[in-house]
């Protein structure tokens, strides 16, 4: 690497980069979290049996506001960084997939709930909608969903109309009882077949966008 100019450097690390994300891609633990955040959910926050993905990736350190008077260190750091609404995974890839997209409506991230969290702007109901469709998508026939919805603005059953699948049962938490986890069991359909066989094909350029999200095609074995 000593010898390399800088450019020839930087074409070595983005093909290394390359090659480990579709090792990832193909051969994914049986866990994903579509919209890691900073994994404030996950025991352990670095749980070799699931995959984390989120479109962001930043550290941002806050200052104090209403809602967290000492501030807050705020670490988007997922494993791959992927958007939940165009992902690179083959059908029924994943035996659990965790689904926790953001719950404010806003322009942009201001405070620290929102850095957190991410915010829903634009088209945002297309996005959860195409977001539930892509997460069932890479679950495995009789595979379990948990999906988690904060009832700050938008009521549940508005979110839960997003998709066809049907819940199983939910628990309610938080101080004022208002945020949801939801139980889904993915149910297999008639004429799955074919569409459980498609793979996912072609390499990623990560420099194909200002985010860095690689495009990809789909196609039957």
């Amino acid at each position: 690497m000593e010898h390399m100019n800088e450019n020839a450097e930087e074409e070595w690390n983005r093909a290394q980069d390359a090659k480990e994300f579709e090792f990832m891609r193909d051969n994914p633990p049986p866990v994903l979290d579509a919209c890691c955040g900073s994994r404030m959910m996950w025991f352990d926050k670095q749980d070799e049996r699931a995959l984390f993905i989120d479109k962001r990736r930043e550290r941002i350190e806050m200052r104090p506001d209403k809602s967290y008077p000492s501030g807050c260190v705020i670490d988007v750091n997922p494993d791959m960084q992927l958007d939940f609404t165009c992902l690179p995974f083959s059908n029924s890839a994943f035996s659990l997939v965790v689904f926790d997209p953001p719950h404010l409506q806003r322009e942009e991230a201001k405070g620290c709930l929102t850095y957190k969290y991410g915010v829903l702007n634009g088209d945002w109901r297309s996005m959860l909608r195409d977001g539930f469709a892509e997460c069932f998508r890479v679950l495995r026939p009789e595979g379990v969903l948990i999906f988690k919805w904060a009832e700050t603005e938008v009521p549940l059953r508005e979110i839960l109309a997003l998709t066809d699948e049907k819940p199983l049962f939910g628990h309610k938490s938080g101080k004022q009882m208002g945020t949801h986890w939801v139980t889904f069991i993915k149910v297999p359909k008639v004429g799955a077949d074919k569409t459980a066989n498609a793979k996912v094909t072609g390499s990623p350029d990560l420099s194909a966008s200002p985010s860095g999200l690689p495009g990809y095609a789909v196609e039957d074995k």
